[in-house]
């Protein structure tokens, strides 16, 4: 998985050198960062979750939600928020791993609600909402920020390891007026061993 992590910071940099260049004359320097690891692992769905159709794909029903059973990001209303578990299977190379952090890159996804950054924007004909993700303690994450979503990394003491990643999606009102309809959103992560 550090694979993606590399090549994210690889097209951030080339992005960031880009808009130098802009501003610059002729130079420049693209910077490279990342790691590489001998740990192997798998993502894959549990409860609430399913393969999606590409690989590295996990789709997440968020269901048929009215208007009135959602609130504000303040409001804290969670009573029809999708429950998400995420299995990690780990076949070698884990043994120096203790846990698996979960963290989300939204602005490289569907981006950040445009009137609550804490939230995923949508796509699709619904105005008036965004996608909240809440931790494994049931409350909301700021998309905006740094949260993670941890889990220890189990040994199996064969050099590899498992864990569950628990958390969940739910709907939440942006401030927008509200129209009815799809409210979709594609959120990329990446996971992190430590």
């Amino acid at each position: 998985m550090k694979k993606i992590s590399l090549s994210l910071a690889i097209v951030a940099a080339m992005g960031l050198g880009a808009v130098g260049s802009a501003n610059a004359a002729n130079n420049g320097k693209l910077v490279f960062n990342g790691t590489l690891t001998n740990i192997t692992c798998d993502i894959g769905a549990g409860t609430g979750a399913s393969p999606g159709t590409n690989p590295g794909e996990i789709n997440v029903d968020m269901g048929n939600v009215s208007f009135s059973e959602i609130g504000r990001f303040a409001d804290n209303k969670l009573a029809t928020a999708s429950p998400i578990q995420l299995l990690v299977n780990c076949t070698g190379g884990a043994a120096q791993y203790n846990t698996v952090d979960m963290r989300f890159v939204a602005r490289q996804g569907s981006g950040l609600d445009n009137l609550d950054q804490k939230l995923l924007r949508t796509t699709g004909a619904a105005d008036g909402v965004g996608i909240g993700l809440l931790n494994s303690s049931y409350q909301l994450m700021d998309l905006s920020g740094n949260e993670t979503i941890d889990a220890p990394l189990v040994q199996d003491g064969a050099g590899g390891a498992t864990a569950e990643l628990n958390f969940g999606a739910v709907y939440v009102l942006n401030g927008a007026s509200t129209n009815p309809g799809n409210a979709d959103g594609f959120l990329p992560f990446v996971m992190d061993y430590q």
